[in-house]
């Protein structure tokens, strides 16, 4: 019998050996969890009394340890961490899904974020529908080619907050038989928008003094061979107080509606005050022409934001993160990989990062290993004393064995 229980104390040492030598070979696995056994002992009954004997140990189960590994900065746009929990969800070319906490990602030949096995990451594609890609689990990979050129969009909104001088003189005390805007009172703007071809043109938005609290605002085309493409006036009324009480939105009306969007003109905030000088506050409008993408930053939440050489933003992608109810039960697969067991429990997926209860993302960085080597080495030397002591009993008992048979 004691030969058996030190059997079980070599065997179930010389497995802890190997789990602390896995743990220290992947000190510098990028998102690696260590790993520790739980032991349990074991006892007989006999049949011929009520004692119980000891019948060694043994391994239970192993523990991963899921805290978070240090981050650390890399520099490049696709290396993430992911802080607190969750964990990016994978999709292999047969559609298997596997869960990992190492962020090293790359772009392929079709512009999918790849690991360094070749495993998709997934999440939600703004710009495009789901794939043709074979997915048996549901989720889609994330792909940028469909990011890559930003469709102009014609103006359909400006929006231009003036500061208009009560003391300016009206136009009906002027000789102005025309009726254009020519004396030094008027004031105007010159505006860039963008029609359906996405093509730059400059309007003039002018402003004329009608009478006391009364004021033109007039909207007319620089182009230089139709100024009458664009040409549209609407009247301004203010009360004694300066604030503007008639419409402050209008709608601009073109002669060509093959290439101009419906435009409205936002004059929120228009004011007249007495004793100063005519100003803007920084008109905008909501147009731009077609632009490439550039760059792409991924934020906190998982969003992936594409900057494009016309200067605009858009989001094109989300990073979707994974979480479970007990992830130490997660089947560890080779790659640095788990995958979902019936004891894990099932994947619950954030819409982003963050919400939830999910961790968030860490751009340009990774999370190193968990593993501490210098408890490690403590482990060891105790697994080694350990498994040095129960090869000394089964020793000692093979000597009382061998002494028993050779009585005489």
């Amino acid at each position: 019998m004691s030969n058996m229980i030190a059997i079980s104390g070599l065997l179930a040492n010389n497995d802890y050996m190997e789990i602390i030598s896995n743990n220290i070979a992947n000190a510098s696995t990028i998102g690696y969890k260590s790993r520790k056994p739980l032991f349990f002992d074991m006892f007989s009954h006999s049949f011929y009394s009520n004692t119980t004997n000891g019948y060694g140990v043994g391994i239970s189960s192993i523990i991963q340890n899921f805290n978070n590994g240090m981050l650390v900065e890399t520099g490049r746009d696709l290396d993430l961490g992911i802080i607190k929990d969750g964990f990016f969800r994978l999709v292999d070319s047969q559609g298997h899904v596997y869960y990992t906490r190492d962020g090293q990602f790359f772009l392929d030949k079709d512009q999918n974020i790849i690991n360094i096995q070749g495993m998709y990451l997934t999440g939600l594609n703004t710009s495009c529908s789901k794939s043709d890609f074979n997915n048996r689990s549901n989720l889609e990979p994330i792909n940028l080619k469909n990011s890559n050129i930003l469709k102009n969009k014609p103006t359909s909104e400006i929006m231009l907050k003036a500061f208009l001088n009560r003391n300016t003189e009206s136009k009906s005390s002027v000789d102005n038989s025309d009726n254009k805007l020519s004396k030094p009172e008027d004031y105007m703007t010159y505006i860039s928008i963008y029609n359906k071809e996405g093509k730059k043109e400059d309007i003039t938005v002018s402003f004329n003094k009608k009478e006391t609290n009364k004021w033109t605002v007039n909207v007319e085309s620089n182009d230089s061979d139709d100024k009458e493409t664009i040409n549209n006036s609407f009247d301004l009324t203010f009360n004694d107080d300066g604030e503007l009480t008639s419409d402050n939105v209008f709608n601009i009306t073109s002669k060509d509606s093959k290439k101009y969007e419906n435009i409205t003109l936002n004059l929120t905030g228009t004011i007249e005050q007495s004793n100063s000088d005519v100003s803007w506050e920084e008109h905008s409008q909501n147009g731009y022409p077609q632009g490439n993408l550039k760059t792409f930053d991924i934020v906190t939440n998982g969003e992936i934001i594409g900057t494009y050489c016309n200067q605009k933003q858009q989001t094109i992608g989300q990073i979707l993160l994974s979480k479970f109810i007990n992830p130490e039960k997660l089947q560890p697969e080779s790659g640095n990989l788990w995958s979902a067991t019936a004891e894990s429990g099932e994947a619950k997926t954030a819409m982003k990062a963050g919400i939830q209860e999910s961790g968030v993302l860490s751009n340009k960085t990774l999370e190193v290993s968990n593993v501490d080597l210098n408890k490690e080495l403590i482990n060891m030397i105790i697994a080694q004393r350990n498994y040095q002591s129960n090869a000394q009993s089964f020793k000692t008992e093979d000597k009382i064995i061998n002494t028993l048979i050779n009585l005489q």
